[in-house]
């Protein structure tokens, strides 16, 4: 059990596996979770802390509706494939942050990309190699997601991971600002270290208006 008041969590990307890691911890803390979904049988979880709300993130009005003054923090963790140039995160990243302007929500938690923003170049070679090659049309719409996040006037926090991989969270992870982490890193995580760090962040506060590097 958290040992912070339970809260009132709207969650855009459950199903995804950041996602659907955060809920499962969010829930394990006692709070109360609203996912936002186009498929609810993807659900795994079914508590009765659990609201669910059906809609596509790419109807805006949908998605600035999921928003209500109940909801006292957002975390997003959703991911487009983005094959073409595309603004697909940029885009639901607005909806978003109008919803929670609308409704007055201010805590928002994101996870964007490292190679985003002023983390671009971050890293060894084969990490800089994947942003410019495999994400080259998604690293710059995640620069124009956290553009929007950052100019929103919220109480926001902008997760920056590696590689994504799905393994159970192990809790040992670094968290840094700027190009050179602390220490050495693998240049990985598990998508529940990732969540469990957004969690950390809306339980406590921590890294109000900071974009960082997390990698275990």
């Amino acid at each position: 059990m958290s040992e912070t008041r339970p809260k009132n969590i709207l969650v855009f990307g459950a199903t995804g596996g950041t996602g659907a890691a955060f809920v499962e911890q969010a829930l394990a803390h006692g709070h109360k979770v609203t996912v936002f979904v186009r498929d609810p049988s993807k659900l795994a979880n079914h508590s009765a802390n659990l609201k669910i709300i059906e809609g596509d993130l790419f109807d805006a009005d949908a998605v600035k509706a999921a928003v209500t003054s109940v909801c006292e923090a957002v975390f997003t963790a959703y991911g487009f494939s983005n094959k073409e140039p595309d603004n697909k995160h940029e885009r639901v990243s607005r909806a978003v942050v109008d919803g929670m302007k609308a409704a007055g929500v201010s805590r928002l938690v994101a996870v964007s990309s490292m190679g985003a923003s002023e983390s671009a170049g971050i890293g060894p070679f084969w990490v800089r190699l994947v942003a410019k090659v495999i994400l080259k049309h998604i690293i710059p719409d995640k620069t124009l997601q956290e553009t929007v996040i950052r100019n929103a006037g919220l109480a926001w926090t902008i997760l920056r991971p590696p590689m994504l991989v799905s393994k159970p969270a192990t809790g040992r992870y670094t968290v840094w600002e700027g190009q050179k982490p602390p220490q050495k890193v693998a240049w990985k995580i598990a998508r529940a270290d990732v969540a469990a760090e957004g969690l950390r962040c809306i339980e406590t506060g921590d890294a109000t208006d900071r974009a960082v590097q997390i990698s275990s």
